[in-house]
């Protein structure tokens, strides 16, 4: 069986690019999350459809969804000889470009408060996750 290479794309290559890689951030979150409190800010950062959480081991990190304003409808930026220095030194070099998709971003990925509050209930056994999944699936019904 043959072995998966991964491609990775040059600077050559952003003709061909959709952008996504301007279409999303990721901010670490400082320290790991363990209290009720910790959890409900990110359940509440959750209920923003723009938002997503991703766990990668212990780290956890906001995702945040979104266009950049300077990426215009050919997938091109606006302001490319003017884009801040991030931008011109991302993606890192070892990581290569993602091209078309966020799959590079390793690790587990919550779309919805739901979300969370089951891994949290299911997983980490955390009764209060399981109280709080049951009123709010509660509330949706009603």
């Amino acid at each position: 069986m043959a072995k998966k290479q991964e491609i990775y794309f040059n600077g050559d290559d952003c003709r061909f690019c959709n952008g996504m890689c301007c279409r999303y951030v990721t901010i670490d979150i400082e320290k790991e999350p363990r209290s009720e409190d910790r959890f409900d800010e990110i359940i509440w950062w959750l209920f923003n459809p723009n938002i997503k959480i991703l766990k990668n081991g212990h780290t956890w990190s906001i995702l945040v969804m979104g266009k950049c304003e300077n990426l215009n409808e050919s997938c091109k930026c606006d302001i490319y000889e003017a884009r801040p220095d991030l931008c011109r030194e991302y993606p890192p070099e070892e990581d290569g470009c993602h091209f078309d998709s966020i799959k590079r971003l390793e690790g587990t990925i919550f779309n919805t408060a739901e979300e969370l509050l089951t891994y949290l209930a299911d997983d980490r056994k955390k009764e209060w996750a399981k109280k709080r999944l049951e009123k709010i699936r509660a509330t949706k019904i009603l």
